[in-house]
């Protein structure tokens, strides 16, 4: 990268795009790092297995049964009396209210002998029942069926026996296939805790990962039972892409926002740029148009300003050009804007149109110059360029050549008209001019006229003619005007 590049628009929307996605990123990991990020009990607690619901609520169907049986007026009457008529009645009763659930009675004998009313009690229910001995509360027993006891107690509180409830759970395997662990990526065991410890009833997946890290446990309430999950180390990028993608988004918006602003902008300065430009060319051809607009608020004041200078010097250049082409003396056109003049109505010959010349000297100018100074003469120029101005149309255009001689054009006008022009202008002109204070001198003047013809093949043949017409009107005794046409 170049470090001495010019600043543009482009490096400066790369920059702040850049600026953007890094505090779009500097957000997002705030946000991350803020965040709750959920620990491997957490995440198995909210997965948790379909599996565990099912036994836990069937554990919670069964307790409530035995809740029921034990605080039942007919349980208590079997226990208090041991009367096995009332307890095959009763035990006929809830098997019939649950035909799936074997429902034992238990009582208290003497000395820690126990009765099983009014039949067998199973081998793992005797076990149960010694916890629950042991424990004075509830307890449960479990193998791939469930068994859960809840004691009788009489109306003084005291503890009468057992009710044992023991349901079968065959759809325990089925359960356990269903749970969702990868063959190579994780390792399920249910466990059955006993008084040796714990057993292990069914496992699933790749046991090697029981070597590792300490697995997750799932406690199924009111049971035995445990689920013990064991999970490949996984990467943390799962945690992080939805972040990664959200900064993406973010910033992919921020970088095509930030494009189209930019371009935006260019195409504005551009259109600006060119204004001032279009400005500037006006400038350079002393004229300006009536309107110049900015498309940008921050172009309005500096082209306004340009603007106001630009009507400066359009009005000196003008001023300028207009003095440059004016006689300061005489205060009429200059032989340069007679040329110019000359040469536009030259063109016009082709189409048709007459244009008529008239020149002109002061006569007995050098006789002014000799005999009252150069200031008389002066004087005598500027009174007679007031006099032509003040006496011809303002359609006319009047020059001084040089010296004491004068021009006269008389646009689209044709030679007979042009002659009753200047008769007219002979006879309105003043008799006299006062030259210095107390010195006043006859004005009078020759004068030579022709006309521009379409036959010309120069543009000043017209002021040939005109001027040995004025060569004339000078020998026959001046003060007169002769003319010469084209032949």
């Amino acid at each position: 990268m170049n470090l001495n590049a010019r600043p543009s628009l482009q490096r400066y929307g790369v920059l702040l795009a850049a600026f953007l996605a890094a505090i779009a990123a500097v957000a997002v990991g705030s946000f991350y790092a803020f965040a709750p990020h959920p620990t491997g009990i957490q995440r198995e607690a909210a997965g948790r297995p379909v599996m565990a619901s099912q036994i836990e609520f069937l554990a919670q169907s069964m307790g409530r049964l035995a809740d029921h049986i034990a605080a039942h007026p007919d349980t208590l009457a079997c226990f208090q009396t041991s009367n096995p008529d009332i307890c095959r009645a009763q035990a006929a009763n809830l098997h019939a209210l649950s035909p799936q659930a074997t429902v034992l009675f238990i009582t208290n004998g003497t000395d820690g002998a126990r009765q099983l009313l009014p039949g067998f009690l199973p081998g793992d229910t005797s076990q149960l029942v010694e916890q629950t001995a042991h424990g004075g509360a509830s307890s449960t027993s479990a193998s791939f069926s469930l068994s859960i006891s809840r004691p009788v107690l009489d109306s003084q509180g005291n503890r009468l026996g057992f009710v044992v409830v023991e349901e079968a759970v065959p759809q325990l395997q089925t359960l356990f296939d269903t749970l969702p662990v990868p063959d190579a990526g994780g390792y399920v065991e249910l466990q059955q805790s006993q008084a040796g410890g714990v057993t292990v009833l069914m496992r699933r997946g790749n046991q090697a990962l029981k070597e590792g890290p300490p697995g997750t446990l799932i406690t199924l309430d009111g049971t035995p039972w445990k689920i013990a999950v064991w999970r490949r180390a996984s990467s943390s990028f799962s945690e992080t892409a939805p972040y990664i993608l959200a900064w993406l988004v973010i910033a992919l918006s921020m970088a095509v926002a930030v494009v189209a602003t930019m371009l935006s902008l260019k195409r504005r300065m551009r259109e600006n740029l060119k204004v001032m430009v279009a400005l500037t060319a006006d400038l350079r051809q002393h004229r300006l148009r009536p309107d110049y607009r900015a498309s940008l608020e921050e172009f309005d004041a500096p082209l306004r300003a340009m603007i106001k200078l630009a009507q400066v010097l359009v009005g000196k250049q003008q001023e300028a050009s207009a003095q440059a082409r004016v006689d300061h003396l005489s205060q009429v056109y200059n032989r340069r804007s007679f040329e110019e003049k000359q040469k536009e109505l030259f063109k016009t010959l082709k189409e048709g149109w007459s244009h008529s010349l008239l020149i002109m000297d002061v006569d007995n100018f050098k006789q002014i110059n000799d005999t009252f100074g150069h200031e008389a003469g002066d004087q005598m120029i500027v009174a007679f360029g007031k006099a032509l101005r003040d006496n011809l149309r303002s359609s006319d255009f009047i020059a001084r050549l040089g010296g004491d001689e004068f021009c006269v054009v008389f646009p689209f006008t044709p030679l007979d008209k042009a002659q009753e022009l200047a008769d007219r202008l002979r006879a309105a002109m003043p008799a006299t001019v006062e030259l210095l204070p107390g010195v006043t001198h006859k004005l009078s003047w020759s004068g030579g006229l022709s006309e521009y013809h379409k036959a010309d093949r120069q543009e000043n043949a017209a002021l040939i003619r005109a001027d040995s017409a004025l060569l004339e009107a000078k020998r026959s005794g001046r003060n007169t005007t002769r003319i010469k046409a084209a032949a």
